[in-house]
């Protein structure tokens, strides 16, 4: 079964780069250029793992992480990217469980490894 990533980007060209990548790599991506979006796709859409930036309009992605874990996606493996510098988003990205954190320019074959991982340990048999 194809597994859905949800990306959470507000850069376009940022955005379409990771949803072509995922795309050949067999995954069906939805993409929202903001966390109210985002959200509202999640809950619909149910994805299997989210790629999200830190740093978006209407709601920053520690918070949308937040608001996600509190929606019952406690389970949902949250990749995180960021252009940021700023001491402490790694650590606050750990405290929230995050399955993986990149800083732009990040690899996109690091990313796909981390994407793959994530899905792997969070995958669920009956």
């Amino acid at each position: 079964m194809m597994k859905t990533i949800l990306v959470l980007e507000d850069d376009p060209k940022i955005a379409i780069a990771l949803a072509v990548r995922l795309e050949a790599a067999g995954y069906n991506v939805l993409t929202a250029a903001d966390g109210v979006r985002g959200l509202k796709l999640a809950l619909v859409n149910r994805p299997d793992l989210i790629v999200m930036d830190i740093w978006m309009p209407v709601g920053l992605g520690l918070s949308v992480a937040q608001r996600l874990k509190d929606l019952g996606f406690a389970n949902t493996p949250v990749i995180f990217i960021t252009a940021s510098r700023l001491k402490g988003l790694r650590e606050a990205a750990a405290n929230l469980g995050a399955a993986g954190y990149f800083e732009k320019p990040y690899d996109p074959e690091q990313l796909l490894g981390a994407v793959h991982q994530a899905l792997q340990q969070h995958t669920f048999t009956a």
